[in-house]
């Protein structure tokens, strides 16, 4: 999968950046909720796949201490320029989401994002996620994850339910689930996003 995006950053095809915009509103909508028991500063936050930093960014300018990982290296390096260009300070690491533990990541994260890159992992790839966020989260941390509905889509990401968000993370429990309400493009209506809140239990 990997390789996979890696040709995809490479050739400048990155259609789900496109669709940031329409995502936003319920972004915006959970990250409130969770800074609405908060004080600032609000701590430290980590971007699972964050791509070129479009939530990182946001994130930070909301005055989040804000570290992103991703696998490919172009989208690190563009996520850096993006960061200084916009005068936001972030940190942005090359590293896979299923092996936290050798990113230099450190600890004492309050805010864990992943919005899509779920979506792409194996079910044991996700445990692996699962494990590596329950290393680096503080024991008060919050996940906020969009997914798209679990299906057979050949290439395209299978997805993952309700279930496989509390499978991934059994020492955390869902608190908030929000419909994706944009309108999507036709090839795309079926996938049914979903946006998940999750605390540690």
């Amino acid at each position: 999968m990997s390789r996979y995006y890696r040709i995809l950053y490479a050739v400048g095809f990155t259609p789900w950046e496109a669709d940031s915009e329409n995502a936003a509103p319920e972004f915006r909508t959970l990250i409130d909720r969770v800074e609405g028991g908060l004080e600032r500063p609000f701590g430290a936050a980590l971007d699972l796949g964050c791509g070129r930093g479009r939530w990182s960014l946001e994130l930070a300018e909301r005055g989040w201490d804000v570290t992103g990982i991703d696998v490919v290296p172009k989208a690190v390096l563009d996520a850096r320029r993006r960061a200084e260009e916009a005068g936001v300070a972030a940190r942005f690491v090359e590293g896979s989401v299923t092996a936290l533990g050798n990113a230099d990541l450190g600890t004492g994260y309050r805010l864990v994002v992943d919005v899509e890159c779920f979506n792409h992992l194996s079910d044991e790839d996700r445990a692996a996620v699962g494990s590596g966020v329950d290393a680096v989260a503080e024991p008060d941390a919050e996940i906020v994850l969009l997914v798209w509905s679990r299906a057979r889509r050949g290439p395209f990401p299978p997805g993952a339910t309700r279930e496989d968000v509390a499978a991934a993370f059994p020492g955390w429990r869902i608190v908030d689930e929000l419909a994706y309400q944009a309108r999507l493009p036709l090839p795309l209506r079926g996938i049914n996003p979903r946006w998940y809140r999750l605390a540690r239990a």
